[in-house]
């Protein structure tokens, strides 16, 4: 053909998927219902920080030489964990227009 590997996604999304699990509220349905704003809050705060740290694991295995991993495996860290930062970054913008609404609100 033309080079290229034939690519089933049907059985790709199910995995990309659970992996993707920054803000979804179905990975909160299994949670406690009494779980707090700052409990979802913290454990939102907690994956992102786990997301932007992966590439700097990955590039110093890549750096050491011993073949575990490959750079591009470490290019598609970076490339999540600067999607995850913007969703995040949008997030917050968005909670602060919120809240600024909210405070303009005359009673």
């Amino acid at each position: 053909m033309n080079g290229f590997n034939a690519v089933n996604f049907n059985t790709q999304i199910p995995s990309m998927q659970s992996q993707m699990a920054f803000g979804r509220v179905s990975n909160l349905e299994g949670t406690n219902a009494t779980s707090s704003f700052k409990d979802v809050l913290t454990n939102m705060v907690s994956n992102v920080n786990d997301q932007m740290n992966q590439p700097d694991d990955l590039l110093a295995k890549a750096a050491s030489g011993t073949g575990e991993v490959d750079v591009h495996d470490v290019m598609i860290a970076m490339s999540k964990a600067e999607l995850t930062l913007t969703v995040a970054t949008n997030a917050v913008s968005k909670v602060i227009q919120a809240y600024d609404k909210i405070v303009q609100i005359q009673v």
